[in-house]
């Protein structure tokens, strides 16, 4: 099988600037606003401890009392633990489905689609909500995935209808794939982008040993090389 016809774009296209940023009230976060509704301070508190310590490791009575509100209030606010994870999963899973649906929408008026491009689309809004203050966010979605969290199942529905837009252009760049391998392909990216931006310090720290320093732009620039890398496959064989 031949694969000429697959385009990367990386000639055409400079190195990724660093993210833009989106206002968001866990930027930077040390403690809930109490100005906040209780239901968000909820929230943000719950992001950063399940991001610190694992979903199963915290008690909803840590989550109350890191939010400053009484007893009573996630099962006032939410009802269960489970419905807190709910709420949290979604309430930056619905801006990044919007950002990426910006990115896939521009990839498929440009007619033929582009393997950067697709990757740009998949891991820039990422990047994004990383730099806006998102990264405990970014390090629960990774924990949840790596150890198979019940949660995973919110996350996976909630990212079907894009997977499906991400399979279709992937099948027009390469017909001869089997759809079996692109949605594995997909999967291995989505590990790689969440594992890679949920724990920069981690792996900047890892890179240092080789004496080797990226910045935000230049680590996001990396990640979007080597996604594009998994999602075409191996060169021609």
């Amino acid at each position: 099988m031949t694969r000429s016809r697959v385009r990367t774009g990386r000639e055409a296209r400079p190195a990724a600037a660093p993210s833009r940023a989106h206002p968001d009230p866990g930027a930077d976060f040390t403690a809930p606003d109490p100005d906040l509704p209780t239901d968000q301070r909820l929230i943000l508190a719950a992001e950063r401890l399940f991001a610190e310590r694992g979903i199963d490791a915290v008690s909803l009575r840590s989550v109350m009392a890191e939010a400053g509100a009484n007893v009573a209030s996630v099962h006032y606010h939410f009802g269960s633990k489970d419905a807190l994870v709910e709420a949290l999963i979604s309430r930056r899973s619905e801006q990044l489905h919007a950002r990426r649906a910006e990115l896939l929408d521009a990839v498929e008026r440009a007619g033929s689609p582009d393997a950067r491009a697709l990757a740009d689309a998949f891991v820039r809004p990422v990047g994004e909500l990383a730099a806006a203050g998102g990264t405990p966010w970014i390090r629960l979605v990774a924990g949840i995935m790596s150890g198979n969290h019940p949660a995973l199942t919110r996350l996976t529905e909630g990212f079907a209808p894009q997977a499906r837009r991400f399979n279709a252009l992937l099948q027009q760049l390469d017909p001869d794939t089997a759809p079996r391998t692109l949605r594995f392909r997909l999967t291995q990216a989505m590990n790689l982008t969440f594992q890679t931006l949920g724990d920069p310090e981690g792996l900047q720290g890892m890179l240092a040993l080789s004496g080797t320093r990226l910045s935000p732009g230049e680590l996001l620039a990396e990640l979007i090389d080597t996604v594009t890398a998994i999602l075409t496959g191996p060169p021609d064989r």
